[in-house]
């Protein structure tokens, strides 16, 4: 059930631990290429820990959290698309020598073997065979190797079935960013080596990608809930007090300037871990290219000043990424503030929504 393939449209469904969200897309043919169009959206928050590190804890909340998400937006489509990541999630990029395609599969089964942390029976495991970027000359093929824990996928799979959804295929969030980065910013995409870093609410997805080729994927397991957390122990509040400052709504019992120094401390140790990722990144393969812009989606991207704080420590141009940048919405039909304003958070979503369901 874990997927690198793509007719008919499904329903994206990221479900985070913060919220729920949903988009459905229109599709119509310009020419000889796809575009889209917004269909449907939704957002619902999930009620604090009942997804923990990735793990469906409350499930009964996260079921009707779906229903909910479904019936308040008049989504009708019931085929969906999932995605998942974090440390039941395992993705190598591995080279093998040319082969044929049954030989090739048997050969991912013994890589399989060998490089997941986990016994192959406990996994699923799927690939996809990469080009190389333009200009590189091909010699082996690169691979990406997807493993993840039968576990998991039944954690998530029998929520969406208790919902009365139809699960289609299951991603990894990261595969998502990056359909949806390659949608909306087709220029950059194919021409640059781009970071695209989801700042979720407890684990940060990070996929670096060279010329239109992902070169590195990672899930750290820091995001929102840790700065919340910090911000309560640091100033003493409770912890709904201090997810409104997070979110710029100004506390009462907390001078501005208090509030400002505990955030510039999370921010630097967010800072201080995306270096290394970075520095394994620009290390590896005697790579000469570095990378060239940095996008920051998911909710903890519209913290004040997330943006110019990536750019002033790693000198890379760095912005808010916009998932509907290249996807109109009727503004009759939707709101252009909510657009504005919570589009970091739909990054996924998006990048969900772009697959097809397998005939």
């Amino acid at each position: 059930m874990l997927g690198i393939s793509r007719e008919k449209g499904l329903v994206g469904l990221d479900i985070g631990s913060y919220s729920v969200k949903a988009v459905e897309l229109k599709t119509r043919k310009k020419g000889d290429r796809e575009t889209y169009e917004v269909a449907k959206v939704g957002y619902e928050q999930l009620p604090h820990d009942a997804i923990v590190e990735g793990t469906i804890i409350d499930s009964a909340a996260v079921v009707e959290t779906i229903r909910l998400i479904f019936d308040e937006n008049k989504i009708s489509n019931k085929d969906i698309v999932i995605s998942i990541s974090g440390n039941s999630v395992i993705i190598k990029k591995i080279s093998l020598p040319a082969m044929e395609r049954q030989e090739l599969a048997e050969s991912i089964i013994w890589e399989a073997k060998h490089n997941i942390p986990y016994p192959y029976e406990e996994t699923n495991v799927d690939y996809a065979v990469l080009k190389s970027p333009r200009g590189v000359e091909e010699r082996n093929l690169d691979i990406l190797l997807v493993a993840a824990k039968k576990d998991k996928i039944a954690n998530y799979s029998s929520a969406v079935n208790q919902a009365r959804k139809n699960l289609q295929a299951i991603e990894v969030d990261v595969f998502a960013l990056q359909n949806a980065l390659e949608l909306n910013y087709p220029e950059v995409f194919f021409d640059k080596t781009v970071a695209i870093i989801n700042l979720g609410a407890n684990i940060t997805n990070v996929v670096i990608i060279e010329k239109g080729t992902p070169q590195l994927f990672r899930d750290l397991s820091l995001g929102g809930y840790f700065f919340t957390e910090n911000m309560r122990k640091e100033l003493n509040i409770p912890f709904e007090e201090a997810e409104k400052l997070l979110k710029g709504i100004p506390g009462k019992s907390v001078a501005a300037d208090q509030f400002q120094t505990v955030l510039a401390m999370n921010i630097r140790d967010l800072l201080d871990e995306m270096e290394k990722t970075f520095s394994f990144y620009e290390a590896g393969e005697k790579r000469e290219r570095k990378i060239e812009q940095i996008y920051l989606s998911g909710g903890l991207a519209n913290v004040t000043n997330m943006a110019g704080a990536f750019e002033h420590k790693f000198r890379i141009k760095s912005e808010i990424f916009n998932p509907f940048r290249n996807i109109p919405f009727d503004e009759k039909k939707f709101d252009p503030i909510f657009f504005n304003e919570m589009a970091p958070a739909f990054g996924v979503a998006v990048g969900l929504s772009t697959r097809k369901a397998e005939k």
